[in-house]
């Protein structure tokens, strides 16, 4: 039987903004917003002498709200969420044999996520994200475990099944 392991981290904003910046450029609405950027400065280029003053003006002004909307909402966002009791405080894990038991000052009870109930586990960056869902994951910040990343990692690999694992 193998030991448990536990660990903290505090999230800090960056961490969070990160994230979801990383998922929201992954997914759909980023690429499409990417997309729609590009697509509107091709244009305003290719047009450009045929193009009225305003359009001469709008065209780049557009570009700049469809490629500046994601990262400025998400930044309003993230700073909204951090504000939530749970970020004011480290978030304390335990690895054990049936799971990980995630818990912090700021709620009364520990969440326990069994080990068959994880999506996915990766790497990104610097960060090992412990994802619930497609969406939704912990972000261990990697210098909060950078002494125990060794062991989290084969702990992690010796519960979750090869495919849910991408970690390095």
């Amino acid at each position: 039987m193998e030991q448990n392991i536990k660990f903290s981290t505090k999230i800090k904003e960056q961490d969070l903004y990160r994230f979801n910046l990383h998922h929201a450029y992954t997914g759909t609405q980023g690429i499409f917003s990417i997309v729609l950027f590009v697509l509107l400065i091709v244009v305003w280029i290719l047009r450009f002498e045929a193009l009225s003053t305003i359009y001469k003006v709008m065209y780049p002004l557009l570009a700049m709200i469809f490629v500046m909307y994601i990262p400025m909402s998400l930044k309003l966002r993230v700073k909204a969420q951090m504000q939530q009791e749970v970020f004011q405080h480290p978030l304390n894990y335990e690895l054990k044999e049936d799971g990980i038991e995630i818990s912090s000052p700021a709620v009364e009870d520990a969440a326990e996520l069994p080990w068959e109930y994880i999506y996915k586990v990766s790497t990104w960056k610097e960060y090992l994200l412990i994802y619930s869902n497609r969406i939704n994951a912990y972000i261990v910040p990697m210098e909060d475990i950078a002494g125990q990343y060794d062991n989290i990692k084969e702990f992690i690999k010796s519960h979750v099944e090869d495919f849910k694992l991408q970690i390095k």
